[in-house]
């Protein structure tokens, strides 16, 4: 029986980046190919994440939510113009969230005294959609303080990319154990590749302490993009494995992810 729902993955056909955009994927990564993951590793469905180098052009992810089915869920890229009504109709056709992909020491964090920001985050609010984070976790400090005083709810990407292989010593990643008791932020274990930190298990297992299973996801990061052909799909679910005892697992991999990203 399939249980359990990859929660952070990307699909696109083609490799055309918008203007302005940071990277281009060395090669497509279509929808069968990420549904032959799934099926191999008996999972349900999963969470499609905007591209960052398609920016706000969601138009692609849209299309491929309206061939799937419940088991399938969306989190796009959205200027802080978006309006309520654009939202409520990206709402009905899947989308649960928005991304900032912030990685990268030259990107600008968004200032969150602009009072368009604090409009955006109060229709995500609104929606009860939440707002995911792909910051570096040395920069975590000069950002999410303030979104979690705001009140949203916050999905940290790649376990928050952890700095120091001691969790006590990384002031970003005491951030994120230190919120668990509000149940407000979640955290995706996933890409351990991304983050400097060789072995990431003192990581999980605080986590797991702090937040509890029920705050955290599990995703493969399908395709893997500047990191592709370093390993498999089914290692990305080992990994997992590796983590976590069975039952954490089971809740990680079906329960969380039903709750967060509302899923049939």
């Amino acid at each position: 029986m399939k249980q359990g729902f990859d929660c952070h993955a990307h699909v696109y056909p083609q490799v055309d980046e918008v203007k302005g955009s940071n990277y281009r994927p060395s090669r497509p990564a279509p929808l069968h190919e990420w549904q032959a993951h799934l099926e191999a590793c008996e999972l349900r469905g999963g969470v499609l994440v905007q591209p960052s180098f398609l920016g706000h052009d969601n138009r692609e992810l849209l299309r491929i939510l309206g061939e799937l089915g419940g088991n399938y869920r969306g989190v796009v890229q959205l200027p802080k113009e978006a309006s309520l009504t654009e939202m409520r109709q990206l709402d009905a056709a899947g989308i649960v969230g928005v991304r900032w992909n912030l990685i990268e020491r030259r990107r600008e964090l968004p200032d969150l005294e602009d009072p368009q920001w604090i409009d955006f985050l109060d229709r995500l609010k609104a929606l009860d959609w939440h707002l995911e984070l792909h910051l570096e976790g040395d920069r975590l400090p000069e950002l999410f303080p303030a979104l979690h005083e705001h009140g949203v709810t916050l999905v940290i990407d790649h376990l928050g990319l952890p700095v120091e292989a001691a969790p006590a010593d990384d002031a970003g990643f005491r951030l994120l154990l230190e919120a668990g008791r509000y149940g407000r932020t979640w955290v995706k274990l996933s890409g351990p590749y991304r983050s400097p930190v060789r072995d990431l298990r003192p990581h999980v297992g605080e986590l797991l302490n702090e937040l509890g299973r029920e705050r955290l996801v599990w995703g493969s990061d399908w395709p893997w993009t500047r990191h592709e052909g370093k390993h498999s799909y089914r290692d990305t679910v080992d990994w997992l494995a590796d983590w976590v005892g069975d039952d954490d697992r089971r809740v990680i991999l079906n329960d969380s992810p039903r709750e967060l990203f509302r899923l049939d």
